[in-house]
């Protein structure tokens, strides 16, 4: 398995099956949308323009943008919709949190929350993660203060923060610095993360760092 940054909250995920892109943004964030060829497109909030640019890619790939679960190309997807504030309307903005499952690896994505409010057994329920992705930038999305607590409560074996202010990015977020030092200090940074389940170590969490795809 290969995961790959594009910026904000959007990664691609590489099986020997399938390419899956997880919330691809808008141009209006600054950055050039990310494009190529995708089998699976997954949407945590399929109401926001902002996470939704899917007209980069070629292929015909399949779109889950609704919470629940799906099982396509050996991946299987489930999404567990939180509560973020009470929305325009007053019936609630939802972001779904992402539990990708392939290769025997398993992955929890937090997307672009700012509110970790899924329920304890809920978390107990998703299992074992391996691996955990979740934002560090505050403002809309967690603080690094918040994400730190909450990557210490999952205990995952790689961590890897995303939605920080990057080069050419115009939204108001902090850089992963903050999020690094609240979990210690140390992080490696890859152009992208290559891992097999065998070459997980279940007694360390490591920090991984992804330079954005340009």
């Amino acid at each position: 398995m290969q995961i790959h940054y594009f910026g904000l909250s959007s990664f691609k995920i590489v099986t020997k099956d399938a390419t899956v892109i997880t919330d691809p943004f808008d141009k209006e964030s600054g950055l050039t949308p990310p494009r190529g060829a995708a089998d699976i497109i997954i949407l945590s909030e399929k109401n926001n323009k902002l996470y939704t640019a899917t007209s980069g890619f070629s292929g015909e790939p399949f779109l889950m943008s609704d919470p629940g679960d799906y099982d396509l190309k050996g991946v299987t997807v489930t999404g567990i919709p939180l509560k973020q504030d009470d929305g325009k309307d007053g019936k609630g903005r939802y972001v779904s949190a992402i539990l990708i499952e392939a290769e025997d690896i398993r992955i929890l994505d937090l997307t672009h929350i700012r509110e970790f409010n899924m329920k304890e057994d809920d978390l107990d329920d998703l299992g074992e993660i391996d691996i955990l992705i979740l934002p560090v930038g505050g403002n809309s999305v967690m603080t690094a203060k918040d994400a730190s607590k909450v990557a210490h409560e999952i205990e995952a074996k790689i961590v890897i923060p995303s939605h920080y202010a990057i080069d050419g990015l115009k939204l108001p977020y902090e850089k992963a610095d903050g999020f690094i030092k609240e979990m210690g200090g140390k992080s490696e940074s890859m152009e992208k993360l290559i891992i097999k389940k065998k070459d997980l170590d279940p007694e360390k969490m490591q920090i991984i760092t992804l330079e954005p795809l340009r």
